[in-house]
């Protein structure tokens, strides 16, 4: 029998939660609105943002704290990055919430929920690392730190059954954020594009070291495209100033003459607004196939990074509308094959080759339908059953 105590409905429900950034946020908003409608007296504390925050979340420090990225950024941080970490355990382990929920930033959660799950407190991870791209093993030491995962992807669940981890595929909330259809017409009006125009997005990545390396390859096989077809437009979205500079930088040197326009962020409209997209990897791909439209992937990563994904990849391919289909749907062009003369090439395949792009937008549909499920009460129904609350009262 478990030494854990289940929820008494004479108290009020109390939830510990860490969301680390933004998208955490979001995850963690969506999730707090389900779990107050089932028990609108539960308590949430831990660590979160605005939107945790606005629906009555207390975060014991500011969110932005947790918000580091990059191996030099964490060791610069790490010591504060580690006191804070103890504090919060220390904290849960006096309050011992009734659950405990790691929105993402598995680094810092996994250490959080081992301990608390030591100590007889159920705790949930919500978004599951990426063991199906790389490091499968990490799960030998996941399976020791929670008492669940939820998941986005379909595909993941059957990595943590090998494992013997309780999982709950809830869906990817990104699905919900998307049209069924795109309204290309009412995107071309917003950017004042004429309805019949030709238009390809380019969209070259929210980090400056993926903008870096790839502004001027993409500019310049945008001119090589333009060559081929005069009358393409092309729209980019910059994610702030210092990229949209840095792209400017590289129109300037290399995209003399071309129909390019650079947008203050709006990717999601950018998107909305093209025939088809030339992506780099990451959650851009999957946006582009939620929206329907055909996409190119290429993207240049440092040498290093690459060769270390190369020897613990676990997946032939990086672009998750791939991974999704399981086969090489979309055309990824990655380190020395991510020249302007290949990206052109492939480029112009996909404006031609009508069964290739029907059977792409045929793709996206079956990916989006997978992925639009009811996130947040998929999720809150396996945390109750988790942490035994499921068949208890409901605190009304």
């Amino acid at each position: 029998m478990s030494d854990k105590v289940l929820f008494s409905p004479q108290k009020p429900l109390v939830i510990g939660m860490i969301a680390g950034e933004a998208s955490g946020d979001t995850l963690g908003a969506a999730l707090i609105q389900s779990l107050q409608v089932r028990y609108p007296n539960a308590t949430f504390v831990g660590i979160g943002g605005p939107k945790m925050i606005a629906l009555g979340f207390q975060s014991w420090h500011p969110m932005e704290k947790l918000s580091v990225m990059g191996f030099f950024e964490v060791l610069k941080h790490l010591f504060a990055l580690l006191k804070i970490r103890k504090s919060v355990i220390a904290r849960f382990l006096e309050i011992k919430p009734d659950v405990f929920i790691g929105v993402d930033a598995p680094d810092f959660n996994f250490k959080v929920e081992a301990e608390l799950k030591k100590n007889n407190i159920t705790s949930v991870h919500y978004v599951g690392p990426s063991v199906w791209a790389w490091r499968e093993k990490r799960l030998e030491k996941i399976r020791d730190s929670v008492d669940g995962v939820l998941v986005l992807f379909p595909f993941e669940p059957p990595y943590y059954h090998r494992y013997d981890i309780p999982v709950k595929f809830v869906g990817h909330p990104l699905a919900n954020q998307f049209p069924e259809i795109p309204n290309t017409l009412s995107a071309r009006t917003l950017f004042n594009i004429d309805p019949l125009a030709a238009v390809t997005a380019i969209l070259p990545g929210s980090r400056m070291s993926e903008i870096q390396r790839m502004a001027d390859i993409y500019v310049q096989s945008a001119k090589l495209l333009a060559d081929i077809y005069p009358k393409m437009q092309f729209l980019i979205p910059c994610v702030h100033e210092k990229a949209k500079k840095r792209i400017q930088e590289a129109v300037e040197r290399f995209g003399k003459g071309l129909n390019i326009r650079l947008v203050d962020g709006q990717s999601r409209q950018v998107l909305e607004a093209c025939d088809q997209a030339l992506v780099t990897s990451g959650t851009a791909t999957l946006e582009c196939a939620l929206m329907k439209k055909p996409l190119v992937l290429a993207i240049k990563v440092h040498p290093i990074s690459y060769w270390m994904m190369k020897r613990l990849a676990t997946t032939q391919w990086i672009g998750l509308p791939n991974i999704l289909a399981n086969q090489s749907l979309v055309a990824e062009l990655i380190q020395d094959q991510a020249t302007p003369h290949k990206i052109a090439i492939q480029m112009g395949r996909l404006i031609m080759d009508t069964q290739l792009r029907e059977k792409q937008i045929k793709a996206f549909e079956k990916q989006y339908a997978s992925l639009q499920q009811n996130a947040s009460e998929l999720a809150a129904d396996a945390i109750e059953e988790w942490a035994g609350l499921k068949d208890s009262s409901r605190a009304k």
